[in-house]
């Protein structure tokens, strides 16, 4: 988790967390970090949900983590 919210800070654009009931974390929040660490253990959240980048090469940087 540590490895990918360090990944995300890199990006040169917004990096977004969507999930299916619309809350949206910027994961360049520190706010948005500490609640994504407090969602992890709800597996269901996770697969109904997305991350979405501004700018397309920032999917590059993250591609590791988005499987």
């Amino acid at each position: 988790m540590n490895e990918f919210l360090a990944a995300a800070d890199k990006c040169t654009g917004q990096v977004f967390f969507h999930t299916a009931d619309g809350s949206i974390l910027n994961l360049r929040s520190m706010l948005s970090h500490y609640v994504l660490v407090s969602i992890m253990c709800n597996k269901s959240v996770l697969e109904d949900s997305k991350v979405v980048c501004t700018e397309d090469a920032d999917y590059q940087l993250l591609k590791d983590y988005l499987e």
